[in-house]
């Protein structure tokens, strides 16, 4: 369904602003976290430790099975009790010294990671030998806190064989750090350029709806409705109704070739040359000559305007126009229409074009409409477009309302039809004669 909300209306003593333009940005939750409930440098869950102590208790008592071909009962404890000491006392010294090694660059991370390992390992193993002895898994006699060369190399190589996996993980998780590091660093930047990027858009809106019209000038036996949507948050359609006289009214619709801010500046330029030469132009032609000349050699090439401007003067019911490549207007009288397709070239291509004044006589009852192309080229979800065709027909449908009835109509209709997806900038103006 059709939403007026969408549209920037324009009629006398009325106006719509169109919506801002909304911006989403990325939130912060899309960024690489460590897992709930880890450390980083090996500071996993306690259970979760336990676990891996286990497996490595099961491959030294393989590994020992292998070279000796059997493996008795106080084996199995003492690996046990060995593991789990040695192991917890090496996750404790390298968590609560995590500061000293973890910011080193190689090798001097693990030669520092080495330096606590070894004594915490080789503590852990002293600790480990005595609970064995106390619990006879070990035979103690009058030795029970000796410390063997054995329990010596064994908890050295203990020490190494834990650092390893350790100083991997410490690496990798380092790594990961400084790569969430640099992609909070860059979304930060990013969310700084949107938000400078959707403020500058936002002005542009506001000096935009500034240039068109805030009220449409009247004259007797005439009434204007006008329309006009960006595509974006500022587009390329310009419309204007100037004040020329007191029986004199002109009338301007132009579309800037692309969209966004390129087509919003440049129809600032073409709004500006327009009411500079509007009252000093000998006629549509004339005014048309100018702009040309002016867009010229301003514009950038390739970059050009489509444009129709006419001047409609009540007191002899007379339009005096000139089409620079705009749509055809679209008079209709009675229950007929018909497409006004003279007209020039566009305008900011070709500096020695040539552009004349056409007359077109009005009656009482007739209705001028003129669109852009965003209105006749919506398209719906068959790609077909909605066409000059259906404009008319619109507006036959409710000739019996006033101007800003048929505009209401016309919107409608387009809107239902392409189901409210504009994909160009879109503008209307309906004229009727009383």
């Amino acid at each position: 369904m059709y939403d007026k909300s969408r549209w920037a209306s324009t009629a006398p003593h009325h106006r719509t602003e169109p919506d801002a333009c909304n911006t989403v940005l990325m939130p912060a939750s899309v960024l690489p976290q460590s897992a709930p409930g880890t450390r980083p440098h090996w500071g996993l869950p306690i259970g979760r430790f336990q676990v891996i102590l286990l497996a490595t208790s099961l491959a030294l008592m393989g590994t020992l099975w292998l070279f000796r071909g059997h493996i008795d009962s106080h084996d199995v404890a003492e690996y046990f009790i060995f593991t789990f000491i040695v192991g917890n006392s090496a996750r404790l010294a390298a968590l609560s010294t995590t500061r000293f090694y973890a910011a080193k660059s190689f090798p001097w991370d693990l030669f520092l990671l080495l330096f606590i390992q070894i004594p915490a390992c080789i503590s852990g193993g002293y600790v480990a030998l005595i609970v064995a002895r106390l619990l006879a898994v070990e035979p103690r006699g009058d030795r029970l806190l000796s410390f063997s060369l054995s329990s010596l190399v064994k908890s050295t190589f203990f020490s190494a064989v834990i650092t390893a996996p350790m100083y991997m993980t410490l690496k990798h998780q380092s790594r990961l750090e400084s790569r969430n590091r640099e992609l909070e660093s860059q979304v930060t930047l990013g969310r700084i350029e949107l938000q400078t990027q959707e403020a500058e858009l936002r002005a542009a809106n506001e000096i935009q709806n500034h240039l068109l019209p805030r009220e449409i000038p009247s004259v007797e036996g005439v009434e204007i409705a006008c329309a006009w949507q960006p595509a974006r948050s500022v587009g390329g359609d310009y419309f204007d109704v100037l004040a020329l006289g007191p029986e004199q009214i002109g009338v301007c619709l132009a579309d800037v070739s692309g969209k966004g801010m390129p087509a919003a500046l440049l129809m600032a330029n073409l709004q500006a040359l327009v009411r500079a030469f509007a009252h000093e132009a000998a006629g549509p032609g004339a005014l048309c000559r100018k702009v040309n000349e002016a867009l010229c050699g301003n514009v950038l090439p390739g970059k050009f305007v489509t444009m129709f401007y006419g001047v409609i003067d009540s007191a002899t019911l007379t339009l005096r126009f000139e089409n620079a490549g705009h749509c055809p207007p679209i008079v209709l009288r009675g229950n007929t229409d018909t497409l006004l397709t003279e007209g020039g070239t566009v305008l900011g291509l070709f500096p020695h074009a040539q552009y004349e004044e056409r007359d077109f006589p009005l009656k009482s009852g007739d209705c001028l409409l003129l669109t852009t192309d965003g209105v006749t080229e919506a398209a719906n979800e068959v790609d077909e477009e909605f066409g000059a065709e259906r404009v008319a027909a619109s507006a036959l449908a409710a000739r019996n309302l006033n101007a800003n009835g048929i505009r209401t109509r016309i919107l409608e209709d387009v809107s239902r039809f392409c189901n409210g997806n504009f994909h160009d900038d879109a503008s209307l103006i309906v004229l009727t004669v009383d």
